[in-house]
């Protein structure tokens, strides 16, 4: 349901929220600099609205980032009050003991679910196999209950985090199919490729790679699976973010109408032609009667059809270029 509204929120609070931004922005420069509020109609105009919603998307991209990681809640180490980056069995024992008189059943009736869940997190902690097992994959990877050795672990958990993975890759195939998300695409699937080899690698090596050590220097109570879970959510979401700048700022091609354009272009060579023969006339009746007026009228004719033609080919083209040109800033506004 999180990530249903979260894709909800992409595709709708953005430009409400950019709106809200550019009101507010210039209700403000109205009181200290009225000649910085550029008309509606302007170019200027437009360009605070894009400069506005880039700035709401990329707000909009650190919130989720902010919740994806929120979101992740307590993990077996948040419990017992350590981390990964400072653990030792020592400390977690004494934390159990401690959790342990305080939830015990037999002092508190209330806490026997708690306690349970914390005698299952101590059972991960306290076995090196199954905390390697869970600091790479997760909950789902020590939930196996047949699993003896560290590569059982590994051998159930890759199959589900790989899937994952094959799974980003059908949406982006999907959504190339029905033209959604253009920008980037080619790098979309170069990025699933690298956070597969990436969680590939923090699932078979027992050193975790660089990038994932300097995140967790960064945030160390959180496991590398975590770590690689909100970099897989950021990946999500910056492609989202691309692909909701991007057009605000490259004109999008329109399209147009062979037809229709074909239509046009007849319509003006008929025109020139109806306008050549009428002044073709004209110029004969100013010779007439020297003998010269067919030779004077056919030459003419000649002439000034091909100057006609090349001047109404190129206005005809000046005012379609014009044209696009409005509609691509019309689309992209």
């Amino acid at each position: 349901m999180g990530d249903f509204t979260g894709m909800l929120g992409w595709l709708f609070l953005p430009q409400f929220a950019a709106n809200l931004v550019l009101k507010t922005a210039h209700w403000i420069l109205l009181r200290l600099s009225p000649r910085l509020v550029p008309h509606q109609s302007t170019s200027a105009y437009v360009l605070h609205q894009r400069i506005s919603y880039a700035l709401v998307i990329a707000l909009y991209l650190l919130y989720t980032m902010w919740s994806t990681e929120q979101s992740l809640g307590t993990n077996y180490y948040h419990a017992f009050g350590l981390s990964p980056s400072d653990f030792s069995e020592s400390r977690l024992r004494r934390s159990f003991r401690q959790v342990s008189l305080r939830l015990h059943p037999d002092k508190n009736p209330e806490g026997h679910k708690q306690f349970i869940i914390m005698q299952h997190a101590y059972k991960v902690l306290s076995n090196p196999l199954s905390r390697f097992a869970y600091d790479r994959a997760g909950h789902t990877a020590v939930a196996c209950q047949s699993c003896k050795t560290l590569g059982d672990y590994m051998l159930m958990a890759i199959p589900r985090r790989l899937s994952v993975y094959l799974a980003y890759t059908m949406g982006c195939v999907a959504m190339q199919v029905f033209r959604i998300g253009k920008y980037g695409a080619f790098w979309q699937y170069i990025a699933i490729g690298a956070f597969a080899a990436l969680e590939l690698t923090m699932l078979t090596s027992t050193k975790e790679p660089g990038i994932i050590r300097v995140l967790l220097a960064l945030v160390p109570h959180r496991t590398g699976h975590e770590m690689a879970q909100i970099l897989q959510q950021g990946m999500v979401c910056f492609f989202i973010a691309l692909n909701q700048i991007v057009p605000q700022f490259v004109p999008q091609e329109k399209n147009v109408s062979s037809l229709e354009l074909a239509k046009e272009l007849v319509t003006a060579i008929k025109a020139t032609k109806a306008e050549v023969e009428n002044k073709s006339r004209r110029l004969a009746d100013v010779f007439k009667g020297s003998g010269l007026e067919k030779v004077m009228a056919d030459e003419f004719k000649e002439e000034l059809q091909l100057s006609m033609t090349l001047a109404s080919s190129a206005k005809f083209q000046a005012e379609f270029t014009d044209r696009l040109n409005a509609g691509r800033q019309a689309s992209s506004a």
